[in-house]
């Protein structure tokens, strides 16, 4: 090749990558931006759904609080505005036009489903939070009692804003915890049901301010197909997360028989399985529990640590404590919600594709009559060094 035609080359190559160079041609400055840190979709009427977003000024910002007024507290404070369309990006198009500037749904934390709204169906609005490229599918998803905007509008003491209230509660796992995505992936399972936390608001104590307080966990939604069918309360919560294999931190406090006190321990790790079967035309279910523990309270005159009778007797308990809850859970999902909210269907399909494929349009009436049993298994690892002393 001549020189000339080298050079030539050389420079068309060299012209070629200045366009990749300018790397800040789509920059989007902090100052131009809206942060979301939290949504809240109610229904408004019949024909339309209320779109609110809760939005995170930067400390030193001299831009005045808008509807639902400012919750200060860490480095910042927050505001929330609302609008209304006939669907959820309607209604974004139309909060979109009372900001100056762009809203960015990068930094949301949470989505929040007002309890009408999700009596009414969430198919189309998941379909929009799926489909768009800016909401975030690993944000926490919960299902609020009334109104959803007024969980966002609560002012914080403790943290920034009451979005990060309700996350933090779900990353501490004390209850059922779903992102946006995880939401999707149960709705569209065999059982089409799904489980997310069901939040109310708590006033703050000695606060005369009744916007001072917060949205807590107090129990689980149940949906199925789309819709809200029911909520457990914390007591049927334990049962289900017992079973589903989400019991991640638990005290269980048990009153020994044939004594005075009770005996509480807490759950280091537990690890439960869902194992189907099918045999001579009957449908089965064995959940096996296994889970390991501490002894942290004994209120009774027994010396664990003295006597492996005890302990075993204690433990005995404890298995009899967690498969009554367990059993109480499904009896609830057969008669009241009449929702596979384990997956059970999940399990079968996986162990049997073929009767599955078979039987799949028969499940509401075969899970009504699955005969389910559990196994529990409590160990006591630490019973800790203190005896209690015996009464005379």
């Amino acid at each position: 090749m001549k020189p000339s035609m080298r050079y030539f080359c050389l420079t068309l190559v060299v012209l070629l990558f200045f366009p990749l160079l300018a790397g800040c041609w789509d920059r989007k400055e902090i100052n131009d931006l809206a942060l979301v840190t939290g949504v809240a979709i109610d229904k408004a009427s019949d024909n339309s759904i209320e779109v609110s977003v809760q939005i995170f000024i930067p400390q030193g910002s001299t831009q005045s609080s808008q509807s639902g007024g400012e919750a200060t507290g860490g480095s910042g404070t927050t505001f929330v505005q609302s609008a209304q369309g006939v669907n959820i990006a309607d209604a974004l198009a139309q909060l979109q036009m009372k900001f100056s500037r762009k809203i960015f749904w990068g930094h949301s934390e949470v989505y929040l489903f007002g309890a009408e709204k999700v009596e009414q169906g969430l198919k189309d609005d998941l379909d929009f939070l799926m489909r768009d490229s800016e909401p975030r599918e690993r944000a926490f998803t919960f299902v609020t009692k009334g109104k959803a905007r007024e969980v966002l509008e609560k002012h914080s003491i403790l943290e920034r804003n009451t979005s990060e209230v309700l996350r933090e509660m779900a990353v501490n796992k004390t209850s059922i915890n779903s992102s946006m995505a995880h939401l999707m992936e149960m709705l569209e399972d065999e059982s089409r049901a799904a489980l997310l936390p069901w939040v109310e608001i708590l006033q703050a104590s000695g606060q005369d301010d009744p916007s001072k307080g917060i949205g807590y966990i107090n129990g689980t939604a149940i949906m199925h197909n789309h819709k809200l069918v029911g909520v457990a309360d914390n007591r049927i919560t334990r049962g289900i997360l017992w079973a589903v294999d989400e019991m991640n931190n638990a005290i269980i406090t048990i009153r020994p028989e044939h004594s005075k006190g009770t005996i509480s321990v807490q759950l280091l790790r537990n690890r439960s399985k869902i194992i189907p079967m099918y045999k001579n035309g009957e449908w089965s279910i064995r959940i096996d529990v296994n889970c390991k523990n501490q002894l942290i309270q004994n209120t009774t005159e027994t010396n664990i640590d003295q006597s492996i009778d005890s302990l075993e007797n204690i433990e005995k308990q404890l298995e009899e404590n967690i498969e009554e809850r367990i059993h109480l859970a499904i009896h609830e999902a057969k008669t009241k919600y009449k929702a596979d909210i384990f997956n059970f269907a999940g399990a079968f399909h996986r162990k049997y594709p073929v009767l599955w494929k078979k039987h799949e349009k028969e499940w509401d009436t075969i899970f009504s009559e699955l005969k389910i049993t559990v196994n529990a298994q409590a160990d006591i690892l630490r019973p800790g060094m203190f005896n209690t002393q015996q009464k005379q």
